[in-house]
This record gives structure tokens, C-alpha cells and sequence, in this order.
């Protein structure tokens, strides 16, 4: 859920356009909205939540994908395919950042 978070809240207006031409195009979405597709994976890959899940569930992920190109019209009939992308999402704990030394600046170079 927090990556789903994340991503409404960092591309919340590449979803919405998204949201808003598949409604409009129900037969021909994945050919008709496949720029405002990549648009919001450029945009959320840009997270590093959303990179962690895109591949620690890159398995559930493909299958879904697969299966919304195999269903242009029947997207509804990948709901077990979005459930078990979702339950591995959501399974997904932020890793935590690599601690920088006392007096030490990230990003700094040695003798400074």
C-alpha cells in the first residue's frame, strides 16, 4: 500500500491521465494509452520503493502485464493477476539506507 502511496502521491496526474483514456477506451487502451503507460512507469521508477517492488515482484508483475495484453477488453479477468502482484507489493519493506558515519557527509569523497 505505501508504494501505491507513493506513486499516487509522486504521479498522481500520469495516473489520472491514464485513468481517464483507458475509461475512454475500453477496446483499444493498451494501443491508444500505451505512451501515458510508460509515462507513469518512468515517474514511479523514479521512487526507490517502487524500483525495490518492480523487482522483488517482477514475477507477478509480468504475469499481469501478460495478461492485461492477452484481455485488451476483459481487463477484469486479470483480477487474480493484480491480487498477487498487490499482495507481493504490499509484502515489500523499504530497505533500509545505508548508514553514513558519524562526521561523515554523504556523498562526500575520502579526505574530503
Amino acid at each position: 500500500r505505501e508504494a501505491l502511496a507513493v506513486t499516487a502521491r509522486h504521479c498522481g496526474a500520469e495516473l489520472e491521465r491514464y485513468g481517464r483514456c483507458v475509461a475512454a477506451s475500453p477496446g483499444s487502451w493498451p494501443r491508444d494509452c500505451h505512451r501515458l503507460r510508460d509515462s507513469i512507469a518512468r515517474c514511479a521508477s523514479e521512487h526507490p520503493l517502487v524500483r525495490q517492488i518492480r523487482r522483488d515482484c517482477s514475477e507477478s508483475l509480468g504475469a499481469f502485464e501478460r495478461c492485461l495484453q492477452e484481455r485488451p477488453g476483459a481487463a477484469a479477468e486479470c483480477g487474480p493477476h493484480a491480487s498477487a502482484f498487490l499482495l507481493c507489493a504490499e509484502s515489500v519493506t523499504p530497505r533500509a539506507s545505508p548508514t553514513v558515519p558519524s562526521g561523515a557527509s554523504p556523498g562526500g569523497t575520502p579526505g574530503g
